[in-house]
């Protein structure tokens, strides 16, 4: 179980831009598209660089069935200061839970505390942006193209992305759109975005699928709460 409350933490908290419903405009092939221009593609696809931010904070919530039991998943995101929390919540008990604050964080999982190394540090501190694909560049990331691909039933254009620390991750967007479709990692498996809805002019996927050999079937979360701007307290990242 704790192996599978890790998957679920790295894979869902990872978002990304909505699929559909939205006008489809010609696009260049993969080999006539830059990383640089598939990611300006996409910032503009789920509303825009100006509007994402002015997100300074973000909670969101999801959840999921895992062997018959409840599971509440939720990540509050604070921009401005750099900080960031995220827990699994089972059965009303909390059994894992993140915080990066301060240049600084920790693990909690099964009453066991650990604190982060600097490598997971700057790995999780990418995740308190809204939306980290617009501060690829920024950060140091490297991204190649790839072969088009299809994912479920629609062209992707493919990019090749390793971060500051080395990670490696495939991530998929329209070509007729721009949008996210998929992404694949080695830690978080095969994640799917999908019924996407449009929030204080921001898109967001409402469902998030993880694929991965760890978990006996496929993991379907739901997206339940989206608060933008909403104040914090500090006590949230205690």
């Amino acid at each position: 179980m704790n192996r599978l409350v890790f998957l679920l933490l790295s894979g869902v908290m990872l978002f990304a831009g909505r699929v559909g419903e939205v006008q489809k405009t010609p696009v260049k092939t993969s080999f006539e598209k830059t990383p640089g221009e598939v990611l300006e593609d996409y910032v503009q696809a789920i509303g825009g660089a100006e509007k994402i931010n002015q997100i300074k904070t973000l909670i969101l919530v999801m959840e999921a069935t895992v062997q018959g039991m409840d599971v509440e998943m939720s990540t509050i995101r604070d921009m401005e200061g750099m900080r960031m929390m995220q827990q699994i919540v089972m059965q009303g008990n909390v059994v894992q839970k993140t915080v990066v604050r301060d240049n600084e964080g920790y693990m909690s999982a099964m009453g066991q505390v650990q604190n982060l190394t600097a490598d997971q540090l700057e790995t999780l501190k990418t995740n308190i942006y809204a939306f980290p694909e617009l501060h690829y560049e920024r950060m140091g990331f490297t991204m190649t193209m790839g072969e088009n691909e299809e994912i479920n039933g629609e062209e992707a254009h493919t990019v090749l992305v390793t971060n500051g620390e080395g990670m490696k991750s495939k991530e998929y967007y329209s070509v007729a759109n721009g949008l996210k479709l998929k992404m694949m990692t080695d830690i978080a498996g095969d994640v799917e975005f999908m019924d996407y809805k449009e929030i204080e002019g921001i898109l967001f996927p409402m469902k998030i699928n993880i694929s991965n050999p760890m978990i006996p079937v496929p993991l379907e979360t739901r997206l339940i709460d989206i608060q933008i701007n909403a104040a914090l307290d500090d006590s949230m990242f205690e």
